[in-house]
């Protein structure tokens, strides 16, 4: 039960930085994240996607599921990829 408590405390941090900072996550950073937080991570730049298409302002599309989202970049880092996630993320979506 206190893994559980320990697990859910990290993820209401991270929501709660996520929700009131913006914030560009690195690789050391990335890394060190457990699988549920990289998901949740991906999961918030997919609404700000979704939020820059409702007002009109993005030029990709990101149709893929956080899953899919979390495993390209970490295949990336295994490349050897230096960039933020936000960066990588950003090439991931399909030219309109």
């Amino acid at each position: 039960m206190r893994v559980f408590a320990s697990s859910r405390l990290r993820v209401i941090v991270l929501l709660f930085l996520l929700a009131c900072h913006s914030t560009n996550i690195d690789r050391a950073q990335w890394q060190s994240m457990s699988p549920n937080e990289k998901t949740l991570y991906v999961r918030t730049l997919l609404g700000h996607e979704k939020t820059k298409e409702a007002k009109g302002g993005n030029d990709r599309a990101f149709n893929q599921t956080a899953g899919d989202y979390v495993k390209r970049i970490d295949d990336a880092y295994s490349r050897g990829d230096q960039r933020s996630v936000d960066a990588i993320f950003e090439e991931m979506g399909s030219p309109r």
